[in-house]
Parts: C-alpha cells; sequence; structure tokens
C-alpha cells in the first residue's frame, strides 16, 4: 500500500489525511474569522418608572402606563399625563401641546415646539433584549 499523497516526493515520510470538515463547521469558522457574523439589532426595555438625567442637571421622572396608553412626567416642579401617539422613536407621548419621546435611555419633552426638557439621559442603565420581527 502507498502511504505518500500525491505531490509528495519519493522520499518523503509518509503523511497522514486531514479529518474530513463538514462543510457548516467550516463555513462558521469562515465567518467568524471575517467579522460576518450576523448580529441581531436590540431593543431598550423601557421599565414602568424611569428617571432621567437632562441638560444643566435638571431631573425628570416618567411612569408609563401598564398598558402602554398613557404616561405621567414630573419635571420642574409639575406633573403632566399625556396620552401615547405615533411615532418613529421608540414611544411618543403627546396631548397636542406637551410632547415626551422616549428612545431608548434618551428622552426629550417639548412644549409649544420647544425643548423644555432635554436632551435626557436614563440615570440608570437600561435593559436590552433582541428585537423580534413578526
Amino acid at each position: 500500500m502507498n502511504d505518500r499523497l500525491p505531490g509528495n516526493p519519493p522520499d518523503a515520510a509518509p503523511r497522514s489525511r486531514p479529518p474530513a470538515v463538514s462543510w457548516l463547521a467550516a463555513f462558521s469558522a469562515g465567518l467568524a474569522l471575517c467579522g460576518c457574523v450576523v448580529v441581531q439589532p436590540e431593543l431598550t426595555v423601557l421599565p414602568a418608572e424611569i428617571a432621567y438625567v437632562c441638560q444643566n442637571n435638571s431631573s425628570m421622572k416618567v411612569w408609563r402606563a401598564p398598558d402602554g396608553r398613557s404616561a405621567s412626567v414630573w419635571f420642574d416642579g409639575k406633573n403632566t399625563n399625556l396620552p401615547r401617539a405615533d411615532s418613529a422613536a421608540q414611544e411618543k407621548y403627546s396631548d397636542g401641546r406637551t410632547t415626551l419621546y422616549l428612545d431608548g435611555e434618551k428622552a426629550v419633552m417639548s412644549s409649544d415646539s420647544f425643548v423644555v426638557a432635554g436632551p435626557c439621559v436614563s440615570a440608570q442603565p437600561l435593559p436590552v433584549a433582541p428585537m423580534t420581527r413578526y
């Protein structure tokens, strides 16, 4: 039996064949090496109560209703209740005059198109979860 692989000189020691690697393992290893790993986007999970620190070290506190249909905002010594509105932001609450935007750990509140609180950032890191698509 000839233990030499093609291309080996006749006086070379016999080499063993490398173990077979499945195409899936090879493909996965190639993706990992090239940095082509698919990353699933994440979405910030907004809790029912969020404390924010805003520009000029002012603070704002938001309480979101369990059903998600409204939010209550405490800012500058006043409490404002706002119904949920459609938005490209993660969540938007507006009564037509005052608007609250919540997007991840960031928040902005405006009144009559003027920013009254913002930019604001959550005082505590908020949890994230994989974004799911339906």
